[in-house]
């Protein structure tokens, strides 16, 4: 009998789908897909972080992805898209959107599963 086994990190080749995320000031809500279909959400509350480091934090939970659509209103949807392209140097995998107000996180996973299909 064998013991559990650990996923291979290199057996997926590149950028894992797609992630969609809603944020403001206060909190970001990500949806993200992993290479084998499923769908996670996370919600990220900035408390008592400075913008940079909010940002970075929410970059860092999107992960490198093929395509990310950001939602929320225009200044911190666009805060955080500097802070994707200026991390990964991959503007081209942003998904151009209108702002939008909130958004729930049963909507982010519709919008992310149509982003994938």
């Amino acid at each position: 009998m064998t013991g559990p086994q650990a996923l291979n990190p290199t057996a997926w080749e590149g950028p894992a789908p797609s992630a969609v995320v809603w944020i403001n000031g206060r909190q970001a809500v990500v949806a993200a897909m992993s290479h084998d279909g499923r769908v996670s959400t996370c919600e990220i509350t900035r408390g008592s972080l400075a913008e940079p480091s909010y940002l970075a934090q929410v970059v860092r939970v999107i992960g490198d992805r093929q395509r990310v659509m950001i939602l929320g209103p225009s200044f911190h949807r666009l805060a955080l898209e500097r802070e994707y392209v200026a991390t990964f140097r991959r503007p081209d995998r942003l998904v151009d959107v209108e702002p939008e107000g909130v958004v729930s996180p049963e909507e982010l996973v519709h919008r992310l599963r149509t982003l994938a299909a």
